[in-house]
């Protein structure tokens, strides 16, 4: 029988102490400014989804913003510990805790110690997973489950035990209760078991226990139903041909940019990202020849995942594929070692190819941190929206007879429905026009100009033609810094 993941030993006293460290410093760094204020997405997830009757959370789904694991577990947050952005964020801040000792878990299945303690570490002080941490979605959640279900199913594939494929569809029906990319991700799983059947014939696990491979993914689809049930009609309405329309922001164009910027953010510079891509190139392939299915395993959900998303002209974002961060980062670090390895020539007497290999996943650790915690100011620094600030600016600013107005969905919910304020929406130029004719200034608050630049390019151009830039809320959230205009 082909064998895909390392045997597994038993832990040692050292190993239980450096993932309880992590635990301790990555719950710290995930609570630390928790309490800053809530951005659009939290908001509407908030009053759309975790407010209402937990009767209602289960058997409505308002749109692709919801979450439905994550409203539950959020609602049952903030009924014991009240609406702030603590209880309302505290499941998602659990979830990326989790993820940390879990991360380690996949990685000794696939690899030695260093290289998963590595992994792990750097993952604790991610700028990028610290900040998802900290964010009132689904997407921890989703990255828990995507582990914990690839790892069971890597186990499977070693021990052939049922109790793993158990675990397996359990994981992937919470998974896709948390997001529905879990979908995905699962029929990437059953593509890799149809590619080891191929490749490694009647060697291949699929082949000799195809009946219970099979009932697992049957079994998962079936408690994946099972859970969506009282939403079925909800769900398939949305998703069904034509009834959203297609978001002229985020095109694939745009994805690419936005993820480049992303991780200029966590990672410092374009030619640390170069770097980090010719090591994950050669993890691919240092992993591919070793255990093809188990790497497989790791990455095909992604380019599968996107080529979905395309294909059904859905919105393309970055963080669809947050899910493969601790995969990356293991494959990531097996380059470096593979190269390391590969610098040292055989005939060596003075330093051997595995030391090198262990030299150059030191130093990648060492540098990952040191870019991944410099970043992090800037994540703690700066609230991903900071709608309260910008409503309280305009407020002190605006004279009596001002008008204060927003344009634009992602302005109009989080201050009219969130903060309460009877203020305008503004929704055409000619409203502009009618608000400034009685000689007041109107105040405008609005934010991911994008959206309004290509839905309403009028009132944008307006807006810039007849109205001065006062000041702009900077947050951290892509494209969501809130910008305040006055017109005269």
């Amino acid at each position: 029988m082909s064998s895909i993941v390392k045997s597994p030993r038993a832990i040692r006293a050292a190993e239980v102490a450096f993932l309880a460290v992590l635990v301790v410093v990555g719950a710290g760094l995930r609570v630390y400014r928790i309490e800053t204020s809530l951005w659009y997405d939290e908001i509407v997830t908030l009053l759309d989804s975790v407010r209402p009757p937990l009767l209602r959370i289960v058997t409505h789904f308002p749109s692709n913003n919801d979450h439905p694991l994550y409203s539950v577990i959020a609602h049952v947050s903030v009924s014991a510990f009240g609406t702030s952005p603590l209880a309302l964020r505290l499941p998602a801040a659990l979830f990326g805790v989790a993820a940390i000792p879990l991360l380690y878990f996949v990685g000794r299945a696939v690899t030695g110690r260093l290289e998963a303690g590595a992994a792990a570490l750097i993952l604790t002080f991610s700028y990028h997973h610290i900040w998802f941490s900290q964010n009132a979605r689904g997407y921890t959640a989703l990255l828990f489950f995507v582990m914990l279900s690839t790892l069971a199913l890597m186990r499977w594939f070693e021990t052939g035990r049922r109790s793993s494929l158990i675990v397996y569809a359990v994981s992937t029906a919470l998974g896709a209760y948390a997001h529905l990319t879990m979908v995905l991700v699962c029929l990437s799983h059953a593509l890799v078991g149809a590619f080891d059947w191929v490749w490694h014939g009647r060697e291949s696990r699929v082949s000799a226990q195809r009946v219970d491979f099979a009932a697992a993914f049957v079994g998962a689809g079936l408690l994946t139903i099972a859970f969506h049930l009282p939403m079925l009609l909800d769900v398939s309405a949305f998703y069904s041909p034509g009834a959203t329309p297609r978001d002229a922001v985020a095109t694939p164009l745009w994805s690419v940019l936005a993820a480049l910027r992303g991780l200029q953010v966590g990672f410092g510079s374009v030619w640390v990202i170069l770097i980090g891509a010719v090591l994950f190139g050669a993890g691919v392939w240092s992993y591919f020849k070793q255990r093809p299915t188990a790497v497989l395993l790791m990455l095909l959900a992604v380019p599968f995942t996107l080529l979905v998303v395309l294909v059904l002209q859905r919105p393309v974002r970055p963080r669809f594929v947050l899910f493969s961060i601790g995969f990356g980062l293991l494959v990531t670090l097996r380059g470096a070692a593979t190269i390391g390895a590969g610098l040292v020539p055989r005939a060596q007497s003075w330093l051997t190819r595995g030391q090198a290999a262990t030299a150059m996943v030191v130093l990648l650790t060492a540098g990952a941190l040191a870019v991944s915690i410099q970043s992090l100011p800037f994540g703690y620094e700066f609230p991903k929206q900071d709608f309260e600030q910008a409503v309280s600016f305009i407020e002190q600013s605006k004279g009596a007879r001002d008008v204060a107005a927003v344009v634009g969905e992602t302005a109009a919910v989080p201050v009219l429905r969130y903060l309460g304020r009877p203020w305008t929406r503004i929704e055409h130029e000619s409203q502009l026009d009618e608000l400034r004719a009685d000689g007041a200034h109107v105040w405008v608050l609005y934010t991911f100009s994008s959206y309004i630049e290509t839905g309403q390019p009028e009132l944008w151009a307006a807006l810039h033609e007849q109205c001065s830039a006062v000041r702009e809320f900077v947050g951290t959230v892509e494209g969501g810094t809130i910008s305040v205009r006055r017109c005269p």
